[in-house]
């Protein structure tokens, strides 16, 4: 790709400069202005709707999913953002492309983004390949990152982009570059042959065959690390913007660009691409999902999304169309992001700090939850152990009344007196269960953070077998492993609460309703339980005494049996600022009906009083004697 300009066109400067630790400054800043050349009219001429080759499936994008201002600002970003090359076809290079985005550079997810880019440029291109991201590429690439398809283009977004950051059949036969270097536009051809149409013709005419596994795509895993962490970084610096102060602003920002603040993030989502790829290798633990060479395909990515994160990709809807739909028009308005475009809260603004629910837990979480929670402006934290204190009641009078979806989260430590080989061997199972062994990660782990979305308020169940949730109830483990445990549909017994029991979700209370037998027992059948002091609980899966699970069993661990003692528990309130002021205000007249009641005794009490002493004057009552006659009261 050659970034030469003809004599006929000059090359523009790209809007918006890498970020890094030291140029946070200028990440924030507003857009630059672009230097007129003196051929500048000549570029114009060449990026006019009539000049330009828009393909009739970018002009049915156009037409169909994109409002007049979003068609302007994606002209008008392409216009500062482009050059020419030597015989004047107008294009956006990769330097302007990566430095208008403003990833920090160690970050890492700039230059595939772009490969991306190209790559669905040349969606329905009847088999030919640009390696240039011209504007009619730019139309097809932000349509599906912004999810601005429909009736136009019918494949799934999910796969789409997976497709766009896999590596080519000539990569795959090829070692992969250690020197860090920005991967080669090289577009896949990697699907061509498993068109899920074409494979259902096949089969309708007898001629199906096994779709050969290198046809398949494939990620490198250290590419979906970058991807991923890009993703994270993305809400983290979104949020920093939305709960911070101006004074704070700054501090915050330069936080969020520091190797040490993206490392963390890069820490995490290795586990989670580590999970993916011991799952590829049915639990084994032999390879290092870290190497250069090794992949996660797309059937194992497919299936991990949608059972863990059907939201993953999802945080590059408001970033593009924050960057390419309303980045230009707009910019003027925003002054205190990273990211050009108006001042659009995108992600929850908690209304208090929370250890737990911090920035890089929030991004996990956020590809777990529902879309519908993920929407609302604010969350609120309804109960904290720590604040509020470890009882059942304290718990009740906080979280209860509140009519929408919550979400609880619990830091535990592992019981220390509990012996390891205990958690991952079953002691009581019928007969021998194929366990794998753990990796280096949890090997060394001590801590849980673990978690309950449920759907409906919660309330008291004072039936032993009484339950309450629904299907979109779900259990997830964020840390070690990441994973998410969806309702199966077998049974109902989402949430159990009793005070005299504690918490319990996945089945019901048959015993143990003390912090000493619940650690013991084996009769329970919760896959999550919380003793009735908040202070001790069992986390558990066990494939051979399932008979009907509420909640899905691990698809990463045939067993696990694991008694923890509770660091934390946190409960948000995920309905947004009208269900917190209609919990108030639950409360308030709920407080008003006991001080109404309260009234009335009082009244009645002095009532009492005004009669003992009519009857004390009128002898009934003798207190010399302190003999009264029995009277009925009523």
């Amino acid at each position: 790709m050659g970034n030469k300009n003809s004599s006929g066109g000059k090359k523009k400067k790209f809007l918006k400069p890498t970020i890094t630790s030291t140029s946070v400054t200028s990440s924030i800043s507003n857009i630059s202005n672009v230097s007129n050349a003196s051929n500048n009219h000549q570029n114009t001429a060449y990026l006019s709707p009539n000049s330009d080759r828009i393909t009739r499936i970018s002009n049915e994008l156009l037409r169909k999913n994109f409002t007049q201002i979003e068609s302007y600002s994606l002209r008008a970003t392409f216009e500062n953002l482009s050059t020419t090359n030597e015989i004047g076809i107008p294009y956006i290079n990769e330097g302007a492309f990566v430095g208008y985005l403003g990833f920090p550079d160690d970050v890492g997810a700039g230059p595939l983004i772009y490969r991306s880019f190209i790559y669905l440029a040349n969606i329905h291109s009847n088999g030919h390949t640009n390696t240039l991201l011209t504007y009619d590429g730019l139309i097809k690439a932000v349509a599906v990152y912004c999810d601005k398809t429909k009736d136009v283009i019918d494949e799934d977004r999910v796969k789409l982009l997976f497709d766009s950051f896999s590596i080519s059949i000539d990569e795959q036969n090829s070692p992969a570059e250690s020197d860090g270097s920005s991967p080669k536009i090289v577009i896949s051809n990697a699907n061509a042959n498993v068109d899920d149409n074409n494979d259902e013709f096949l089969k309708a005419i007898g001629l199906h065959h096994e779709i050969d596994p290198s046809k398949t795509s494939k990620v490198r895993c250290q590419d979906m690390v970058k991807i991923l962490t890009g993703l994270i970084w993305l809400m983290s610096s979104e949020m920093s913007s939305i709960s911070t102060n101006s004074q704070d602003l700054l501090a915050n920002l330069k936080k969020i660009v520091s190797p040490k603040f993206i490392n963390q993030i890069r820490e995490d989502v290795i586990h989670v691409v580590e999970r993916m790829h011991i799952s590829q290798h049915n639990n084994s633990v032999g390879t290092n999902a870290m190497d250069s060479d090794e992949v996660i395909t797309w059937p194992t990515f497919q299936k991990f999304v949608d059972r863990n994160a059907p939201s993953i990709f999802r945080g590059f809807i408001p970033f593009m169309y924050g960057q390419f739909l309303i980045g230009l028009t707009l910019s003027q308005q925003r002054q205190d992001s990273l990211f050009q475009g108006p001042k659009v809260q995108y992600w929850p603004k908690l209304d208090t700090h929370s250890d737990l629910l911090n920035q890089m837990n929030m991004g996990l979480l956020s590809w777990m939850l529902p879309e519908k929670v993920i929407k609302r402006h604010h969350w609120n934290c309804l109960y904290s152990s720590s604040r509020h204190g470890f009882s059942t009641n304290r718990f009740s009078s906080h979280v209860f009344k509140y009519p929408g979806p919550t979400l609880m989260l619990i830091h535990a430590e592992i019981s220390k007196n509990q012996n390891r080989e205990l958690i991952s061997i079953s002691p009581n199972t019928k007969g021998s269960l194929p366990t794998s062994k753990p990796n280096k990660l949890e090997d060394h782990v001590s801590t849980l953070l673990l978690g309950a979305y449920v759907s409906e308020p919660w309330k008291s169940t004072s039936n032993p077998k009484t339950c309450f949730g629904s299907e979109e109830c779900a259990l997830f483990e964020v840390w070690p492993v990441f994973e998410k445990f969806p309702a199966s549909k077998m049974s109902s017994n989402y949430v159990y609460y009793n005070p005299s029991f504690g918490i319990g979700f996945g089945g019901i209370a048959t015993s143990g309703t003390t912090s000493n037998t619940i650690t013991v027992s084996e009769q329970n059948t919760f896959t999550l339980q919380i003793d009735n002091t908040l202070q001790y609980g069992r986390y558990r899966n066990d494939v051979l005494r399932a008979d009907k699970p509420t909640y899905s069993l691990s698809v990463t661990r045939n067993y696990f049996d694991i008694p923890f003692e509770v660091l934390e528990i946190e409960v948000f309130g995920l309905g947004g600022e009208l269900a917190k002021e209609k919990q108030e205000k639950e409360w308030e007249w709920e407080e008003a009906e006991v001080a109404k009641r309260n009234g009335l005794q009082v009244k009645r009490n002095s009532n009492k009083e005004a009669d003992r002493e009519f009857l004390k004057l009128s002898g009934v009552i003798d207190e010399d004697s302190r003999r009264e006659v029995q009277i009925w009261e009523p």
